[in-house]
């Protein structure tokens, strides 16, 4: 199976190329602040050939914080996941999440406290991917070189708790890449970098 993972597109998604594959991830902030944002996008989505297709938001998704319902009605040609899990036909288990530690006033934040007791606690031991928009704290969540670390450690912790295989996520568009951690891969898709300039791939996935 070929998975295919992007995120933080930031209203660009119709400049990204995006490589054929099985399944195709969204991992948050597409810039959804109004539903044209989303049936924009979800017409984008149903010109890829991909037979599954999985979208959460993230902290610049404003619509999808305040009219969840909609969202996921909106969105007709993907799974929209929000601290749920959805599982492939072949038995992949995927769950998947929006929410990010607080800064400033975005959509989708909660202190690192309530993160881990009412987000994260709710992450099935079976999990094969974990969909977060946000990273874990120290894998892959550098804004800019020498930058202070800015993911989750209550997420890094449920993910070393679970031995969660693979961690896919974005938000801090200068951690893009891949680390591999023991057992676990953890994936930063950003296609976005600092400057808001689509300069990265979105990453291909062989299961």
């Amino acid at each position: 199976m070929r998975i295919v993972a992007f995120s933080d597109t930031h209203t660009q998604h119709r400049d990204i190329k995006i490589p054929d594959g099985d399944v195709l991830l969204f991992a948050g902030d597409g810039e959804f602040r109004s539903s044209l944002d989303l049936i924009d996008f979800n017409n984008w989505l149903a010109a890829q050939p991909h037979q599954h297709k999985i979208v959460i938001a993230g902290n610049h998704d404003f619509f999808c914080e305040r009219f969840p319902g909609e969202a996921k009605a909106y969105l007709t040609e993907a799974v929209y996941l929000k601290d749920e899990q959805y599982v492939l036909p072949n038995g992949i288990s995927v769950w998947g999440s929006p929410m990010t530690k607080n800064f400033l006033d975005w959509a989708f934040m909660d202190t690192e406290e309530n993160l881990g007791r009412y987000y994260w606690s709710k992450i099935p031991k079976n999990t094969d991917i974990l969909l977060t928009h946000g990273p874990a704290d120290k894998h892959l969540d550098i804004a800019v070189p020498g930058g202070d670390h800015l993911g989750s450690e209550t997420l890094a912790k449920k993910i070393n708790e679970l031995k969660i295989p693979y961690i896919v996520c974005g938000h801090i568009h200068g951690g893009y890449g891949i680390e591999k951690v023991g057992k676990t891969t953890y994936i930063n898709c950003s296609v976005l970098d600092e400057d808001y300039q689509v300069v990265n791939k979105p990453v291909v996935i062989d299961l």
